[in-house]
């Protein structure tokens, strides 16, 4: 049976994924204690401490690793460990104990300065268009996906990129529309990352939306994707507003 290591196993977006990985023998680790992974071993560490991670990915096939700071708004003193170092930490760790896969939670906020500049009516952000972060956070993804590439290309550990969007069981505002990623498309893209017989990639991590702006195609084509939720369901029932990309830049541009 195969073995996951999950970082970030005490937060929400991973509480949302855990009904996606039945049929797998489960390694839980946070931060924080862990709770809510009944049958799963759970570990308590700080991912930027070389002894605990090298502890916890011994012995795993894969790693999902969901462990960050989300907050666009926060600044690199606050970003810097969890999104930086603990990433560094983490994949040289697995190279080195012949993990066979990770899969990596990016943002759609990796290239969310194209959203950010306005797109065209119709058109998508292209996963290959080079790196344009909207925020700090942001940024701290495509450094995260540039070392995944970099340990990637030496050797043999395969590191898929998920650009996840808002991961959430409904839109909140119509600021989610185009970026809704939904609890159960979360689970299938996930196992499809798991499954997939690809060594390097990034993919957008969304929902079939009808007002979606990231092409999720390459998700499909490389690792068999197929959301089977579009946001649109719920523009009826939900408030107007701006809580889908990036709304801590939008203020920053306002002043």
């Amino acid at each position: 049976m195969t073995t996951v290591l999950v970082t970030g196993a005490a937060g929400k977006v991973a509480g949302m994924l855990r009904p996606g990985l039945t049929g797998v023998d489960v390694r839980a680790v946070d931060t924080r204690e862990v709770t809510g992974w009944d049958g799963a071993e759970t570990r308590t560490g700080d991912l930027t401490d070389p002894d605990f991670t090298a502890a916890a990915v011994d012995g795993v096939d894969a790693v999902v690793h969901l462990a960050a700071n989300p907050r666009p708004g926060a600044s690199w003193a606050e970003l810097r460990g969890p999104n930086a170092d603990a990433v560094v930490t983490l994949l040289d760790a697995a190279w080195a104990a012949g993990v066979s896969r990770v899969v990596l939670a990016s943002s759609v906020h990796a290239m969310g300065g194209y959203v950010a500049e306005g797109l065209p009516p119709g058109a998508t952000v292209d996963p290959g268009w080079p790196a344009r972060p909207c925020c700090t956070y942001g940024a701290t993804k495509v450094f995260a996906e540039a070392y995944a590439r970099t340990v990637a290309d030496g050797g043999e550990l395969s590191v898929l990129c998920l650009r996840l969007g808002g991961v959430v069981p409904r839109p909140t505002d119509t600021g989610n529309l185009m970026g809704w990623l939904a609890p159960g498309d979360l689970r299938r893209l996930v196992r499809a990352a798991l499954a997939a017989d690809v060594h390097f990639g990034c993919y957008f991590g969304v929902s079939a939306n009808t007002r979606g702006v990231f092409d999720y195609a390459n998700a499909t084509a490389e690792l068999g994707y197929r959301p089977e939720l579009d946001s649109e369901a719920y523009a009826n029932d939900i408030v107007a507003g701006d809580g889908g990309l990036c709304r801590w830049n939008a203020e920053r541009a306002a002043g």
